[in-house]
């Protein structure tokens, strides 16, 4: 299915545009503004949780979108955070901050952990405002969460890998160590990860071989 491939970073692609019009677009300090950001932000990452799904499909190596799937993430996940900020929930001297510290830890450890940090403050406090602040919307929000973590296990335990793996070696160990087996990969799922997402300059996926031989062993 060679068309996978080009759905899939058709996908990707809309979503870096996404969160660049998130950043540009106007928003002010109301409800309904805030439930408009909800929305558009189910609908991009919705995007994520489907075109990796489709570029498995394809059968063939990662793009160069592709490799950088997490970059793109990043730049969504700064246009929700800049949005916030525009809206005055969420002070820009600490979004710049906390940019600024990510992108210097970023280029001491060049990791998918860092990224995942870097992400999640930002992506949690969306749910958060809403909750705060009654927005409606947040109740779609919790059950699309709850859908696609049941319909994206593998993915989500790929995630959970790629976070572990840059840790530093004995805290990494230390996580395996406790890590409940339903929550990693396999080996055939890890393999088809890494058929359609593998290792190259731009991408900030892991494949040690030290990790992986951790991994199995546990």
């Amino acid at each position: 299915m060679p068309w996978a491939r080009t759905l899939a970073d058709l996908l990707t692609f809309s979503r870096l545009i996404g969160g660049i019009a998130l950043a540009l677009m106007p928003w002010d300090r109301t409800v309904s503004s805030l439930g408009r950001l909800v929305r558009h932000s189910i609908l991009l990452w919705t995007t994520d949780a489907v075109d990796g799904r489709i570029a498995r499909r394809s059968q063939t190596p990662a793009s160069w979108i592709g490799e950088r799937d997490a970059l793109v993430d990043s730049a969504l996940t700064l246009g929700t955070g800049i949005a916030l900020t525009k809206s005055g929930y969420v002070p820009g001297e600490l979004l710049a901050g906390w940019l600024v510290f990510c992108l210097g830890l970023y280029a001491i450890r060049p990791v998918p952990t860092v990224v995942l940090v870097f992400m999640f403050p930002l992506q949690l406090a969306l749910p958060v405002v809403a909750y705060v602040q009654g927005c409606p919307e947040v109740r779609l929000y919790v059950i699309w969460v709850a859908a696609v973590a049941l319909a994206s296990g593998k993915r989500l335990k790929w995630v959970i890998e790629s976070f572990i793996n840059g840790l530093p070696d004995r805290w990494a160990q230390w996580v395996w160590s406790w890590l409940p087996s339903w929550l990693r990969l396999t080996d055939d799922e890890r393999k088809l990860f890494e058929l359609t997402r593998p290792n190259a300059a731009g991408d900030l996926t892991t494949n040690d071989s030290s990790c992986h031989r951790r991994i199995s062993t546990r």
